[in-house]
């Protein structure tokens, strides 16, 4: 087993799950959280958590997409684009991401449909994962998604493969864990998108389109899939429902052998692990700044039973349409350096008449996307504020900083959220490696954030979420996080 090697570039991340990893493999078992402020905390305010060392708690790493050391290097442009290049792709596939959380909500409310969803959610490619799979296990790269909820591989006998599959596709007939899903069994009756029953096989046939008309077909089926606890010792888990892939989009999943789900829908792969006697319905990361230096990589855990954060949201369901199962929270308002807002309230909510508007934290979004009106607010205080020339030429909002000194700083800009108990409010703050990411072009910043239509979801990405160790405690259905390094 090849143990994999983690470097970083800037341009978009990559997750890459350390499964199977040698024995010689170092596993940390302590992380460093630092305290929260009004600042950016340094480095001589850390405290060490309690070690963990829990025989179902999953350690990955996080690095660039577009680093050619990727997994999903078939696909990558690194060599080939600038940072500027790299930027507006990935501002493209944030506003991409943004049009489907709109057309979802739409479909619900014009058809009035609040069954399982028909679309998941665009695949960007923003992260990828290692996962074993089969008895013996066979090993794949697959595409990791926040916004949907099913596990699908390449399998064999495979009609269109992916072209630029890394591996070959998952071979069912070797492997003495595969079980094919009939079409009385619960995993059928409940998939996430509507089947069909194979009369002549008695297999449960399903297809699962995405939002950028990618898609895969083929059967539900059940598997063992093995992983590395954070004590190094590894385990298998039976009986993962997933979809073994036959036919799929032959340029839809560049670079990778499939795809895993991690939103709030019961198919999903942090829900399917909840399941399993023992593990803790919890995931956890810390992204490097966008900038962030190739020695260092991000982590991210499966399980993680405790932690140190004792800032926390709730999560809240969108009760109109109730299959939306996107990691919403309860903004209350948005402050820019000490500056606080007027956006009215109803601008921030979930419509209680039709399910729109929101805000949701989502790690598969590159930039924060906030609807007109709030968009503007922000930008004309940050503006304000951050007195810098703006660089016509850009599709967005970029500054000329060519003049600024060592201390020039950016103003903050802050989410107020409500806490657990209801009795104030808590606030996940944007620094300024959170909110301007440099250009190709010398002395140029641009802003992380983009405006969307009136009606979609507004989210906190990836890049606002940077340096911060974010935890989605999905069992007490909050989200808790701290200020830290992410190194």
């Amino acid at each position: 087993m090849e143990s994999l090697m983690i470097r970083r570039a800037p341009g978009v991340l990559v997750l890459v799950v350390a499964i199977m990893l040698q024995a010689s493999t170092q596993i940390c078992l302590g992380r460093q959280i630092l305290s929260t402020g009004s600042g950016r905390p340094s480095d001589d305010e850390t405290s060490t958590t309690e070690e963990l060392n829990y025989d179902k708690v999953l350690k990955s790493y996080w690095i660039h997409r577009d680093h050619p050391d990727s997994p999903a290097s078939a696909a990558s442009t690194y060599n080939t684009s600038s940072q500027s290049e790299r930027i507006a792709a990935a501002a493209r596939r944030s506003l991409t991401r943004a049009e489907y959380f709109s057309r979802r909500v739409l479909d619900a409310r014009s058809s009035g449909n609040f069954d399982s969803p028909v679309e998941a959610v665009v695949v960007g490619g923003e992260y990828a994962m290692a996962v074993s799979v089969g008895t013996p296990p066979q090993h794949f790269i697959v595409i990791i998604d926040t916004g949907s909820d099913l596990v699908w591989l390449n399998c064999k006998p495979c009609n269109q493969c992916i072209v630029s599959a890394p591996h070959k596709p998952f071979d069912p007939t070797q492997s003495t864990s595969y079980h094919k899903a009939s079409c009385t069994d619960a995993a059928c009756r409940e998939f996430p998108t509507p089947t069909t029953c194979d009369l002549g096989t008695g297999s449960c046939d399903y297809f699962y389109g995405y939002a950028d008309l990618s898609y895969t077909s083929g059967i539900v089926a059940n598997e063992t899939f093995t992983f590395t606890a954070l004590n190094g010792s590894s385990f298998p888990i039976e009986h993962i429902t997933f979809g073994c892939g036959e036919n799929e989009s032959e340029n839809g999943f560049p670079g990778t052998d499939g795809l895993v789900g991690l939103d709030l829908g019961s198919f999903s792969l942090p829900s399917q692990l909840s399941l399993v006697s023992g593990f803790t319905d919890i995931f956890s990361y810390c992204l490097i700044p966008f900038g962030g230096t190739a020695a260092n990589h991000s982590t991210f855990y499966f399980g993680v039973p405790e932690t140190n954060i004792s800032t926390y949201t709730p999560m809240y369901p969108n009760t109109v349409i109730p299959f939306l199962t996107f990691y919403y929270v309860n903004v209350t308002g948005i402050s820019v350096g000490d500056v606080s807002l007027d956006i009215a309230e109803v601008l921030l909510y979930i419509s209680p008449t039709d399910g729109s508007g929101g805000i949701i934290f989502d790690s598969g979004t590159t930039f924060t996307l906030l609807t007109g009106v709030v968009y503007e607010l922000v930008l004309q205080e940050f503006v304000r504020q951050y007195n810098f020339p703006i660089v016509s030429n850009y599709p967005y909002e970029c500054f000329d900083v060519s003049n600024a000194t060592a201390s020039t700083r950016p103003p903050k800009i802050v989410f107020h959220l409500q806490s657990v108990s209801g009795a104030e409010l808590v606030e996940f703050v944007l620094y300024g490696e959170n909110v301007l990411i440099p250009s190709t072009d010398t002395g140029v910043l641009c802003l992380s954030i983009l405006p969307v239509p009136p009606g979609s979801p507004m989210v906190i990405g990836n890049i606002a979420q940077a340096n911060h160790e974010m935890v989605f405690d999905r069992a007490n259905r909050q989200i808790g996080w701290a200020s830290t390094r992410c190194t």
